[in-house]
């Protein structure tokens, strides 16, 4: 096993509970076709299409160009650094390796903290849906929030059971997934194919351009919103140990594979489906949900409509499965390292990490009631237009914390360069420039997206600046809230390993 120097000399961190004990007691059962969908099902969210819409023609390039300066370098890093280190954990366990068990902690910690945001975002990207089949249904927040806490409920009670079987469900998600893209796409052809003149600007080279200007800001501001449409790379492989690899070049093929033909199936998607909604609806759409549904319904008609809503119904609920079932994975790591208290490990029989999924579902629900079910009603006069501007300043936050959890991906390359320069040249995947390069470079967009998002509103009724302190100061409390939580939590864990030791 290569492991990096320390600071302290050249003895290497010992070996993690986390390192060996999953290979043990969980099936192996991740297969390269797996992965591929567990990443595609995770990242490529049609919906995202409905921020890049608003650029118009330059949409396409925004996905392009934070594919380029931020995916791709992402999905380099990430291969990179599961096959010098192919252990369950992903992040919680590289950080570990490079930088010692005080930043892994951290790493970890920043890493799982948006999970109860991620549980309600999708579980409400699928109740969304419902109201556009009939406006007469979850029209009040206090509905919205019940049906979230339900489909979070239900979500829970997927993720514990067989690996095989969560896995099977999540292939099922892939294909509704392409059923609904592929029609949204067809639509877009369809409407070209009968005559149709497309909605939106594609003739002008100023219509495919990224601007910026220092009164209006251009169309900059969407930079950050689209370029983190890419988070996630990195959450397949943090279950490396249940993925079927005998062999090292097995588990190097079965990396390799799916980041490549996954990261290809993103962008595309992503470029064919925004495309197909500029020809049809044009702008007009912009941040518009429902925008995927009305483009099928005008070019194919609504019995296509209706499939792709059913469609996305569907993946949005079984999406909220997938990311309960895989953000489990860092408490039960964390906890097989005693880093937290080791009950948050225990699997059941199963050989699901039971406990740290309920925790997880609990969280989730707490904060959607809290968000459509309380805070609403409480603090304003008009309860729908409050729950919209709480959830997504929850959500804003969410994806800021996810975004800087990412970025370390980046760090602990260049981390590792700098500490083990051996480690990577043994294994490298590109070229040493190339796999700095796209470090260097997927670091500073990183940076750039996270100050751009931070900075630019998602809510007409907030401005910028409302919006920026809001954001910033919701997310500075949720680290101080986490913190907190997080020494009670080691304490727990130290006190155990006194009683265990005794």
């Amino acid at each position: 096993m290569i492991t990096s120097s320390r600071s302290q000399g050249d003895r290497p961190p010992h070996v993690l509970t986390s390192e060996e004990y999953p290979g043990k007691v969980m099936p192996a059962i991740l297969t390269s076709w797996d992965l591929m969908t567990l990443y595609v099902l995770l990242i490529f969210f049609p919906t995202n299409v409905s921020n890049a819409i608003a650029g118009g023609a330059a949409g396409i390039t925004f996905w392009l160009v934070g594919a380029i300066l931020f995916f791709v370098p992402c999905a380099i890093a990430t291969a990179q650094l599961s096959v010098i280190f192919p252990h369950e954990g992903s992040l919680y366990n590289w950080a570990y390796r490079i930088f010692g068990s005080y930043m892994s902690f951290f790493v970890g910690f920043c890493v799982w903290l948006p999970a109860p945001l991620l549980l309600m975002a999708t579980s409400d990207l699928a109740i969304s849906y419902i109201p556009g089949l009939n406006s007469g249904w979850l029209t009040a927040p206090w509905q919205q929030g019940l049906a979230l806490s339900v489909v979070i409920l239900i979500s829970g009670f997927m993720a514990v059971q067989p690996h095989r079987t969560v896995q099977n469900i999540t292939n099922a998600a892939f294909v509704l997934l392409l059923i609904a893209s592929g029609l949204v796409i067809l639509a877009g052809i369809a409407w070209l194919a009968t005559g149709h003149a497309p909605a939106t600007s594609f003739s002008r080279l100023s219509d495919w351009l990224i601007t910026w200007d220092p009164k209006t800001g251009g169309n900059f501001g969407l930079f950050g919103v689209i370029t983190l449409g890419y988070l996630g790379v990195y959450l397949p492989i943090t279950m490396q140990a249940e993925a079927i690899a005998p062999s090292a070049e097995t588990r190097r093929q079965l990396i390799l594979r799916h980041l490549l033909w996954g990261t290809l199936i993103v962008v595309v998607g992503y470029v064919l489906v925004t495309f197909a909604v500029l020809v049809v609806e044009g702008p007009k759409s912009a941040y518009v949900l429902f925008a995927l549904v009305t483009t099928v319904d005008t070019a194919l008609g609504k019995l296509a409509g209706n499939v792709v809503a059913v469609c996305m119904l569907g993946v949005f609920c079984l999406v909220t499965m997938v990311y309960n079932h895989i953000y489990a994975r860092f408490l039960m790591v964390a906890g097989f390292d005693r880093r937290i208290p080791v009950g948050l490990g225990l699997l059941n029989s199963n050989r699901q990490p039971a406990r740290a999924i309920a925790i997880q579902t609990a969280a989730a629900i707490f904060i959607t009631i809290l968000f459509f079910m309380v805070i609403p009603y409480m603090f304003g006069s008009n309860p729908a237009d409050l729950s919209l501007e709480v959830y997504f300043v929850g959500i804003g936050a969410g994806t800021i914390l996810w975004a800087f959890s990412t970025i370390f991906l980046f760090i602990l390359i260049l981390a590792l360069y700098i500490r083990d320069r051996r480690a990577l040249l043994l294994n490298r995947l590109v070229p040493m420039p190339v796999l700095l390069l796209s470090s260097v470079v997927g670091l500073i967009t990183g940076i750039i997206a996270i100050v751009d998002t931070a900075l630019n509103s998602w809510v007409p009724l907030l401005t910028n600046q409302q919006w920026s302190l809001i954001v910033a100061g919701l997310t500075a409390a949720t680290l101080m809230i986490g913190a907190i939580i997080s020494m009670f939590a080691t304490g727990e864990a130290a006190w155990q390993e006194i009683e265990r030791g005794a």
